[in-house]
């Protein structure tokens, strides 16, 4: 169902990405390809067409949502990782593979990566006999990590780059939806990033065009048996500016017998309050926070240039200098947080738009 709001996984809940899998899938499939990276913004619907795919290629794979995983130290993530593996591969392949390198057996539960991790060098000799079983058996292995951008703060890259580099019966999924982020973390135009280099295949998904929108809504509401107007569509467009999530959400509450005009109000109270959420964890780490949230203010209200922003902080008599703006600008771009075309700065999602233009 089309306004299913928890992630997809089969391909007839998917909307308009058909060309994306079947490029994903065949990307999946093909012997050459080693990464793969799936990029958009927030609520784009990356982590469905990776659930997809993962689940129609005949390639054995574990998801990784590092969102929800211990990706703030880096050996509790790897303890995390192996454990997955685990779980996929079944006991005995891992317990193999540990007793390799300990020259042990392991008889208990949770021991295998506690030992495994000990040393620095067991994580390579792990993954170096991981790729023997599976060159053995002539099988493939995705390793797939959702917002693999937040585990640039462990130093995964080095990880990666090291799979990329020696083990090529391992393919690696990435998704990202901290674009500026990502892009680091890829090493794109950073010579001295771990990852610089190494060739992948990128997949972007977008906001979805008015007619998209139009035919998405009308598709999914004769999947509820009920029926929606011109002028709804037109509204539903008007708020949500192509965000498949969002129109999702929305079409998810009228299944659930909500009017129109209450629905579309849910959602943007709902996601006005996420987008508030999501700014805030960025804003905890940041001293300057009062000036990052007079830029997308400034912004909700039209002022959309370096010069304009500059000129709206001297206005109100608050000192920022010339290369502060910049890098406020810059961090926000690099979060997703606002977008950058034709030298025009826009907030990205229409939630956090709103959040901003109620600011005191």
């Amino acid at each position: 169902m089309y306004f299913d709001i928890k992630p997809k996984t089969k391909r007839e809940d998917l909307f308009g990405v058909d060309y994306a899998l079947r490029s994903l899938i065949g990307y999946l499939s093909d012997n050459t390809t080693r990464m793969i990276v799936i990029k958009g913004l927030r609520r784009m619907g990356k982590t469905s067409l990776l659930n997809v795919a993962l689940n129609e290629s005949k390639v054995d794979s574990v998801k990784i949502d590092v969102r929800e995983s211990p990706y703030y130290d880096k050996k509790e993530f790897l303890r995390f990782l192996v454990s997955k593996i685990k779980q996929k591969t079944g006991e005995s392949l891992v317990h193999k593979i540990v007793k390799k390198i300990s020259g042990f057996a392991v008889g208990y539960k949770d021991l295998s990566a506690t030992i495994l991790l000990s040393k620095g060098e067991n994580l390579a000799l792990f993954f170096d006999n991981f790729n023997k079983q599976l060159a053995k058996k002539k099988k493939k292995f995705i390793l797939a990590f959702d917002e693999v951008q937040l585990l640039k703060q462990i130093g995964f890259d080095f990880v990666l780059a090291s799979i990329f580099d020696n083990y090529s019966h391992i393919k690696l999924l990435l998704t990202g939806s901290e674009i500026g982020l990502l892009d680091k973390f890829l090493g794109k135009k950073i010579y001295k990033a771990p990852l610089f280099g190494r060739g992948y295949f990128e997949i972007g998904l977008k906001r979805i065009k008015e007619e998209e929108a139009t035919r998405f809504l009308e598709e999914g509401f004769k999947q509820i048996k009920k029926k929606i107007g011109i002028e709804e569509i037109k509204e539903v467009i008007e708020n949500f500016d192509g965000i498949i999530g969002w129109i999702t959400h929305y079409g998810w509450l009228r299944s659930k017998a909500i009017s129109h005009e209450k629905a579309i109000e849910k959602v943007k109270e709902e996601g006005k309050e996420l987008s508030k959420r999501e700014l805030g964890d960025f804003l905890k780490a940041r001293r300057a926070k009062s000036k990052y949230m007079k830029i997308l203010k400034y912004l909700a209200h039209g002022n959309n240039s370096w010069s304009m922003l500059k000129y709206s902080f001297e206005k109100e008599g608050i000192k920022v200098t010339d290369s502060q703006l910049s890098l406020y600008l810059k961090e926000l771009i690099d979060y997703s947080f606002i977008e950058k075309a034709n030298c025009k700065y826009a907030i990205s999602d229409p939630m956090m738009l709103k959040a901003a233009r109620e600011q005191d």
